[in-house]
């Protein structure tokens, strides 16, 4: 047993890194978490990359300390310091490139995809289109307003509305009084983007 431990923990040591990286990203982010092996693999990958990165920043300062002066040494210590840093660093970069859709915003203009950065297009379209919504309600109703909050899939989640106000048939406004209305998602059939803007 004490050979196992012995054996699995520096194992453990080693991958920590990817799995803080990859914790941070689906916190931060609108994707939903894989299954068990594809948080796995994800967190592999970002070992990966983590530990490319600490074994340049390694070498960089090593050959910094040879030719100039030398800062401390380069131990497991600061190897275990410098993965936890990047680990970070690394998870919320991608968070915001993510985000903001900055990454496949570049992939699609270097023709390399066609996808968006969101986890689907009912994401990518509240995303990418800032505007006034009618939410088509069932039993033939309508709700006007600005999304502040919207679910990440049509099937389950919330909107939150700022400044709601039921529609009638001929498009007259009949402001609700509240701030803000939370409406369930499975109640919206569907959802017409304005063309009014904030």
């Amino acid at each position: 047993m004490d050979e196992l431990v012995k054996e699995v923990i520096p194992l453990l040591q080693y991958l920590i890194p990817g799995f803080v990286a990859t914790w941070i990203f689906y916190t931060l982010t609108s994707f939903k978490r894989p299954d068990t092996f594809g948080q796995i693999v994800q967190a592999l990958i970002f070992t990966f990359f983590i530990h490319g990165i600490v074994t340049g920043i390694g070498e960089l300062l090593i050959a910094v300390g040879n030719a100039v002066w030398v800062w401390g040494v380069w131990d497991q210590k600061a190897i275990a310091t410098w993965s936890a840093v990047i680990a970070v660093l690394l998870g919320l970069l991608t968070c915001f490139l993510v985000n903001k859709g900055y990454l496949h915003a570049f992939l699609r203009f270097a023709g390399i995809t066609v996808k968006t950065s969101c986890p689907n297009e009912w994401f990518s379209a509240f995303n990418r289109y800032k505007r006034f919504v009618v939410l088509h309600l069932k039993y033939d109703r309508r709700i006007y307003g600005w999304p502040e909050e919207w679910p990440s899939e049509p099937n389950s989640g919330q909107f939150v509305i700022l400044d709601p106000a039921w529609l009638d048939e001929d498009g007259n406004e009949y402001p609700l009084g509240v701030d803000a209305f939370v409406i369930d998602a499975t109640q919206v059939q569907w959802v017409e983007l304005s063309k009014k803007t904030w």
